[in-house]
């Protein structure tokens, strides 16, 4: 049980965090709409963090970005499967109600490739940004 929540867990700060890229690059997030649906909701930007209420319909797919430490909290059930600028792929199954916290996150982005809408609140700490590696010599 306590693999499942953690895989449950990362799953949830993949997904809470795929939408916040823009603030791994120290700028506001803008709301942003896909076709008639709005993605992302901020309800508080201030210079230590943006939380941001996040809804990805089915197929919706995010752009690639990465994430500052981070708390999620799932508000619905879902599917959904991140993309790694690496290549590598998971699926998360989605609760409502999990909730966790993240560290900084690698490139990715986020499809919701199940049937039904995914909806999540994320805290970002904008004091804890994603930090590519140095390569080993």
């Amino acid at each position: 049980m306590k693999n499942f929540e953690k895989t449950l867990v990362k799953g949830m700060f993949v997904l809470l965090l795929f939408t916040m890229s823009v603030m791994a690059q120290d700028k506001k997030m803008e709301t942003n709409t896909i076709g008639s649906n709005k993605m992302v909701n901020n309800l508080v930007d201030n210079k230590m963090v943006l939380a941001a209420e996040v809804t990805l319909e089915p197929g919706q797919k995010t752009d690639m970005h990465t994430h500052p430490a981070h708390f999620y909290y799932a508000l619905s059930d879902g599917k959904l499967m991140v993309h790694y600028k690496d290549g590598k792929e998971e699926t998360m199954e989605l609760k409502a109600g999990a909730s966790g916290f993240g560290d900084p996150e690698r490139p990715h982005y986020a499809e919701n490739v199940g049937t039904t809408t995914i909806k999540f609140l994320i805290v970002e700490l904008k004091e804890h940004p994603y930090k590519e590696a140095k390569p080993k010599k």
